[in-house]
This record gives C-alpha cells, sequence and structure tokens, in this order.
C-alpha cells in the first residue's frame, strides 16, 4: 500500500509542477502564504487547459 502512494505522490507532484514553479519564481515558496494556493491553482489550470486546447487542435 504504501508504494501506491508513492507512485500516487509522485504522479501528483509532477501534474502540479507548473503551478509550484510559478510560486517558486514569485517568491512564495513558504506554506503559509496568503496567495500561493490560488497561484498555484491558476497557473496550473492554465497550462493544462492550453495544453488540452492544443492536443484536440492537433488531433483534429
Amino acid at each position: 500500500m504504501s508504494k501506491a502512494t508513492h507512485i500516487s505522490d509522485n504522479v501528483a507532484r509532477s501534474l502540479l509542477w507548473p503551478g509550484t514553479a510559478a510560486c517558486h519564481a514569485l517568491g512564495l515558496d513558504a506554506k503559509g502564504e496568503d496567495y500561493s494556493d490560488l497561484i498555484r491553482m491558476l497557473i496550473n489550470s492554465l497550462v493544462w487547459t492550453v495544453a488540452g486546447v492544443i492536443v484536440v487542435a492537433v488531433i483534429i
């Protein structure tokens, strides 16, 4: 069971990497920052939405 937990943690970390990188670039590294979670959600949603649109455009 712990191996599955580690695999899911690694998958989640790789999918959420764009937002984490943006927070590091903006200096919002510390947990508990007021807007770090919002910045992460915004960047992740933008990155993965654009990636999805590009994939759909290439397929069609």
